[in-house]
């Protein structure tokens, strides 16, 4: 319960009864209206009949009570427009309170969206966002590591050793035959004298296009 209710926790109470007892006097007004509405047509009714008959001076009389029914009447319609206009006047004001507190409450969870979603605030979230990945993905490295290093082996003698055995292999393979004229003529396409290659002489040639390489 907010702090209005709790101070004034009859006073929207208070207000719809006032408003009921307004409207139910507006309803007595009307039927004492048709009362007053009735009575004058038949005052107006035995004057002419009076008349009729000859009786001046009570025709006069009933013409007064005529006129008194009109007044009466008049002054209910009245007194009864002026409660309408302020019942009007209640109900459009509390029309517009309670659109007030509406448009107060949709104002305040407004700012408190914008609040949370504050552009210096979203950037300070995406921010952190990526350096929390950026410390993950660095857990990760740090977890996956280097096996060489980890383990501590040195795999240098092997890989060299599957070097010359990928480059002996390259060098027992047919050249290949090229498509058309246009294509460069490989150097090893040149057929040296027939002659059985030994595996020392590969070797040696080996190592001397590593030097090249190296150099």
């Amino acid at each position: 319960m907010g702090l209005k209710k709790k101070l004034f926790p009859r006073k929207g109470k208070e207000k719809d009864e006032l408003i009921i007892k307004a409207k139910s006097h507006i309803r007595k007004i009307s039927l004492a209206n048709k009362t007053y509405s009735k009575r004058s047509e038949i005052a107006r009714k035995n004057a002419k009949i009076a008349l009729k008959r000859g009786e001046k001076e009570r025709a006069k009389n009933y013409l007064i009570q005529y006129k008194q029914y009109q007044q009466k009447v008049d002054r209910a319609n009245n007194i009864r427009a002026k409660i309408e206009r302020q019942i009007e006047a209640i109900e459009e004001g509390q029309m517009i309170s309670t659109t007030g507190d509406l448009m107060g409450g949709i104002r305040d969870e407004l700012e408190s969206i914008a609040i949370k979603a504050a552009p210096t605030k979203i950037a300070e979230i995406a921010e952190d966002s990526e350096a929390y990945v950026a410390e993950i993905e660095e857990s990760a490295d740090i977890l996956a590591g280097d096996p060489e290093i980890d383990l501590a082996i040195d795999v240098s003698d092997e890989l060299n050793k599957l070097e010359t055995e990928m480059l002996l292999e390259q060098g027992g393979q047919m050249p290949d035959v090229p498509l058309d004229d246009l294509q460069y003529i490989s150097e090893l396409d040149i057929e040296e004298e027939p002659e059985v290659k030994t595996k020392a002489k590969l070797e040696d040639e080996i190592e001397k296009l590593r030097k090249e390489l190296e150099s």
